[in-house]
């Protein structure tokens, strides 16, 4: 067990308001978490998936009038915004030393929360697990005609990491990466969602057993009992960094600081795979895939957040050609 002295935030200054891009069911373990520790703060959390949330925060900046004091999205996004806007305030939380060196943002004005991986999630019930392909590659195969489901970069932020890895890191590696593997997973006709938790429950209710999926969301499948299972693909999982930032604007800055001083605490971090469903980014917090596997027999490829915050209009122009939109 962990302790750590901390002086509860009286009630003051209004609620915390959080912006988030993590569902409800995602963010309450974290939540009643911190309530615990300030039990006087008032924590109110929105929800819009990420490139809905993306738009709102937009609007809200160009009006010189952010309503949130902190947001909740992938550290890619959070750079593209504060490219745009200088819209966050660099912060150290408390024990931002214990966090692992590779996910740290260099410039400060996000917090990383936890890593999140793409990975290829399947209904058990459906497909056996020999027949599972074992590559991301194996999903162009004929036979999973009308089977699989991935998410719309249009309307989802994640899905523009593993864009990335097919588009750009494996490019070089075959005829069947690049975009050239885009044009031949539409000859599938996978079903193009707005969300992964959508994705998630049509895998799990055998509807499309096959998909493209976070992390986050096969842990939730885990911890609900769902029949299914995962695939590492050998070529490698890329790994998005879920993160939270502060508004230089925010109302609540106090809230708002002990917020992200909490995310990084090893408490928070024990709880981020059944709260944001993804890997810690604490060294001295154990964790081991839902499936058994071990995050070190894992093939995690970092994903090259600047590339996905500068071109992500160019990248969703791209996979719309290839699926012919």
């Amino acid at each position: 067990a962990w302790a750590l002295a901390v002086t509860p935030l009286a009630a003051q200054e209004g609620p915390l308001r959080i912006y988030s891009a993590y569902p409800d069911e995602h963010m309450k373990a974290l939540v009643d978490g911190f309530s615990a520790r300030h039990p006087g703060v008032d924590v109110q959390v929105a929800v819009q998936p990420g490139e809905q949330l993306l738009s709102t925060i937009e609007l809200e900046l160009r009006a010189g009038r952010p309503q949130a004091d902190v947001v909740g999205l992938n550290q890619a996004s959070v750079a593209s915004l504060q490219e745009r806007h200088s819209a966050f305030a660099a912060y150290a939380p408390e024990g931002i030393d214990g966090v692992r060196q590779e996910v740290l943002d260099p410039s400060g004005t996000s917090v990383p929360a936890c890593v999140n991986i793409y990975l290829i999630q399947y209904n058990t019930n459906s497909i056996a697990a020999g027949e599972a392909p074992e590559n991301w590659t194996g999903l162009l195969d004929p036979k999973w005609k009308d089977q699989i489901a991935i998410a719309d970069p249009a309307s989802s932020q994640s899905i523009h990491s593993f864009l990335w890895f097919i588009s750009e890191h494996l490019a070089g590696e075959g005829d069947d990466y690049g975009w050239t593997y885009f044009e031949k997973l539409a000859a599938n006709a996978p079903r193009l969602e707005r969300s992964h938790g959508t994705i998630r429950d049509m895998t799990a209710s055998g509807e499309r057993p096959i998909a493209v999926q976070l992390l986050a969301n096969a842990q939730t499948s885990a911890n609900r009992g769902d029949p299914t299972s995962l695939v590492w693909p050998s070529e490698g999982s890329p790994g998005e960094i879920s993160s939270f930032a502060m508004f230089e604007a925010a109302a609540n800055k106090p809230a708002a600081q002990a917020w992200l001083d909490y995310l990084v605490s090893p408490e928070a971090q024990a709880l981020m795979p059944n709260a944001l469903g993804c890997a810690p980014v604490r060294n001295d917090v154990d964790y081991t895939f839902p499936d058994g596997t071990a995050v070190g027999d894992v093939k995690l490829v970092p994903v090259d957040a600047e590339f996905i915050a500068t071109e992500r209009e160019s990248q969703i122009a791209k996979f719309n050609e290839a699926f012919g939109r």
